[in-house]
């Protein structure tokens, strides 16, 4: 299929429900959203099949402070040169190699590219390591925590908490808050 379409310099622009990425999913606090997919297919000057893409999509990810859902905006643009042998794939890497140019190479099996596997794996990658509110936007619990870490770290100088006794009462406190709200 990419072939065909990097003869006819094609295109696809649609959009796509998240809840059909199911790896992207397993990195999401729920599968609601929609990602835009914009896919520009043709050849480069050494006639080799090239994607072009661009991918955007709104989703929501667990904060990993509060523990509650944040919305997390995805962006993705890439070029990506697809190869059909082993020993073209090489060639592909070998001449992009001292040039600029930083593309990825995709194998296809006999012409055949899963186009839903290669947006899910931008997509993937476009995640943050660390998804987290603006401190502002961050749950009224975990700022009564904060809250209660501060006077626990206070009072520990009178030998009355330690601070890993504290650290324990407040995860504790999180998980319990968090477990509510299921």
């Amino acid at each position: 299929m990419p072939r065909k379409l990097c003869n006819r310099n094609g295109s696809i622009n649609s959009t796509l429900p998240v809840a059909k990425l199911l790896r992207l999913s397993e990195f999401l606090h729920d599968n609601h959203g929609q990602a835009e997919v914009s896919l520009s297919f043709g050849k480069d000057d050494a006639g080799h099949c090239l994607i072009t893409g661009s991918l955007k999509a709104d989703v929501r990810m667990v904060c990993q402070r509060c523990l509650d859902a944040t919305a997390v905006k995805l962006a993705s643009d890439f070029a990506i040169k697809v190869a059909e042998t082993d020993k073209e794939a090489f060639d592909i890497g070998r001449s992009s190699a001292n040039t600029l140019e930083q593309l990825e190479v995709v194998r296809s099996e006999e012409g055949e590219l899963d186009l839903l596997s290669l947006v899910e794996d931008e997509l993937i990658m476009s995640l943050p390591i660390v998804a987290s509110h603006d401190d502002k936007d961050c749950s009224d619990t975990l700022r009564s925590l904060q809250q209660q870490a501060r006077q626990a770290g206070e009072s520990q100088t009178s030998g009355s908490i330690k601070g890993l006794e504290a650290l324990a009462e407040l995860k504790q406190a999180l998980k319990e808050e968090n477990d509510k709200q299921k």
